[in-house]
């Protein structure tokens, strides 16, 4: 039987993108595939709608918060209304959520991840998992495990030192007449053997538990480090502005537009092919943006002649008022 597979993933009647999926039964013995970390019900045709009702969400690290310049992405894993409540719990709690929408970047360490939450401000992991109600240690339960092994085999080696003693006591040469000693009572010696026994299984379970790896450095992370370094390497004279680098990596399900516009920024500087004049921000140019499933993206380029480098900021047509303001503050 097959264990991964190819899936269209759509969401409604829209294709999000195609990609192997581990394939798991859902309550019931229904066929699901594993997408981000959620069951969806395995559809005809090897597809998958990711806005079903049906739908389990995987159990797993709840959050993840990706820091950013002036804003921290909270990411979200579940369901739609998961979404819909870590915004309203975030929101009640006075934090902005100026965007928020499926998470496509790569997976957070093993964690993959369903939804994003652009947040005004720098928000730290803990004020997030107060706020949301949620930990954000993936691991808290096979911490808990190790630490109730540890302390049955801490009580197990305490009683077998117990029974040993009593057992040395009693096989000790006596120092007064035989008749004085208390013979070893055949229930403490099969108590202590019991005891063996025991103390070598707690031993054999916690040697089992593997070692805690180095926590590695997010996907998204070293993602975005490439990403930066193939810049600098290639496009030298290109300066992301502000979380361009993020929305690119995390928000667009494709990124090739995002290298088409790299190549389309002339060197000396002048209009690129295709931009148009942006109103409101004097010398900056526009260009609407493929993000893989529309052109709701949004470019905004400036070159300055005495750096002899561009200015990129990447961002969504939602978001223009606000970007339009603060590249005229920068201007």
């Amino acid at each position: 039987m097959r264990s991964e597979i190819e899936i269209a993933v759509f969401d409604g009647e829209t294709l999000v993108q195609r990609c192997p999926c581990t394939l798991r039964d859902l309550p019931g013995g229904r066929p699901g595939a594993v997408w981000r970390g959620v069951v969806y019900p395995l559809l005809p045709g090897d597809r998958i709608d990711v806005s079903a009702v049906e739908a389990e969400a995987a159990p797993g690290q709840p959050f993840a918060v990706l820091g950013g310049e002036g804003s921290t992405w909270v990411l979200i894993r579940g369901l739609a209304g998961a979404l819909a409540e870590a915004q309203a719990r975030l929101g009640a709690a006075g934090i902005r959520v100026s965007r928020s929408g499926r998470w496509l970047g790569d997976p957070m360490g093993d964690v993959a991840f369903d939804w994003f939450l652009r947040c005004e401000g720098t928000l730290e992991p803990d004020r997030v998992g107060e706020v949301l109600g949620q930990g954000s240690v993936a691991d808290v339960t096979a911490e808990a495990r190790v630490a109730v092994l540890e302390q049955h085999l801490f009580e197990m080696k305490a009683e077998l030192a117990r029974l040993a003693e009593q057992l040395n006591e009693a096989a000790r040469p006596p120092s007064v007449p035989a008749q004085s000693v208390t013979p070893v009572a055949p229930e403490r010696d099969a108590a202590l053997e019991a005891a063996l026994e025991r103390v070598r299984e707690l031993q054999a379970r916690l040697d089992a538990v593997p070692s805690r790896p180095a926590p590695s450095r997010p996907a998204v992370a070293r993602l975005q480090e490439e990403l930066a370094a193939a810049l600098a390497a290639l496009r030298p004279n290109v300066n992301l502005l502000r979380d361009s680098l993020q929305v690119v990596v995390g928000e667009f399900v494709s990124r090739t537009t995002f290298y088409r516009i790299l190549q389309e920024l002339p060197v000396q500087g002048g209009r690129p092919e295709g931009w148009k004049a942006l109103r409101g921000a004097e010398r900056w140019w526009e260009r609407h943006v493929s993000t893989g499933q529309d052109d709701s993206g949004r470019a905004y380029a400036r070159f300055d002649p005495v750096g002899r480098r561009w200015d990129l900021l990447m961002s969504w047509k939602g978001e223009q008022t606000r970007d339009i303001e603060w590249l005229r503050r920068k201007a």
